[in-house]
């Protein structure tokens, strides 16, 4: 009995202090923001137009709506500016940072999967995209069962990845699947590949068949490989507030059509550095969601959070 009880005690302890570990880490991103009056964002490279590098600074839409929330995570801390500071991350160990703590943020094109919601936090959704692939243009590939033999790149860290892997148990492992640092190397790669596909969001490979020399030489996919899925900004697991504080701040955007200029600024517009116009419209599935939510928004009023 006494030793039963004594168990039971080891366990309540451990139990008490795992959960007072969480509480304490759960605010350590808010804590060292307020403290500090700065964030960190990490942010992938080569993904345009979502996030990419021009003229030596992180740029693409998902950066633009960092720098939005901290501008209104600054007001909520008083109304001075946040100092912001970047991390850029590789795709393999693109999650590395939040899982750290070294970075509160990361701004780039990022899917919000039940896998990944195991050990990370996400914002509401920013955008919706498919899995599909492009392929040469005199390949005549329309179609996900005619891959069969053919080389297949895709992004190293991407879920498109477990997608490929698959499909080529699906068409008896005839696939030659080669992963790939970034979608522009990915891209490049199939370029120069015969009997090859790149395999991405639909809306990446829009953007990369823009602007190549001869988009008329390459054609995308209507067969996906996986359905409509979100984008969100994703954060540490234990980020509770900063999460809310960054959803509400995502809520302004959408409520005051500030979200629309951004998401105009990328795909309805000419995009630097080499003025490549998208022409994608807002997906069908957000513009729902964004309507939903502002009919909502009074009662997901700002609430001070700090």
């Amino acid at each position: 009995m006494l030793k039963s009880t004594l168990g039971l005690m080891k366990y309540v302890v451990i139990l008490f202090f795992s959960l007072f570990s969480f509480i304490v880490r759960s605010d350590d991103s808010i804590t060292n923001i307020k403290n500090n009056h700065s964030i960190t964002f990490s942010y992938l490279e080569g993904e345009f137009p979502f996030s990419y590098t021009l003229a030596g600074k992180p740029t693409g839409i998902a950066i633009d709506l960092c720098k939005s929330v901290a501008e209104h995570l600054g007001k909520e801390l008083g109304g001075k500016p946040l100092e912001i500071h970047w991390i850029k991350v590789s795709p393999a160990a693109r999650f590395q940072s939040l899982l750290t703590h070294k970075s509160d943020v990361e701004c780039s094109n990022i899917t919000n999967t039940s896998d990944r919601r195991q050990f990370l936090l996400f914002s509401m959704p920013y955008f919706y995209a498919s899995t599909a692939f492009i392929s040469h243009k005199e390949d005549h590939l329309g179609s996900i069962k005619m891959l069969s033999g053919h080389t297949i790149f895709v992004t190293s860290g991407d879920i498109a990845v477990e997608a490929v892997a698959k499909l080529n148990v699906r068409l008896g492992y005839s696939l030659f699947t080669h992963l790939s640092q970034s979608a522009v190397s990915g891209f490049e790669e199939m370029k120069v590949t015969n009997n090859s596909v790149f395999v991405a969001d639909d809306v990446l490979l829009y953007s990369l068949k823009a602007a190549s020399a001869k988009p008329g030489c390459y054609n995308i996919s209507q067969d996906n490989l996986i359905a409509a899925q979100p984008f969100a900004l994703a954060l540490p697991r234990q980020s509770i507030t900063l999460q809310k504080a960054v959803n509400n701040a995502m809520m302004e955007m959408f409520f005051t059509n500030e979200f629309d200029k951004i998401y105009n600024k990328w795909f309805l517009s000419p995009v630097p550095p080499d003025n490549i116009l998208i022409n994608m419209p807002m997906p069908a599935r957000l513009k729902q969601e964004i309507a939903k939510w502002n009919v909502q928004y009074p009662s997901l009023a700002h609430k001070k959070l700090f």
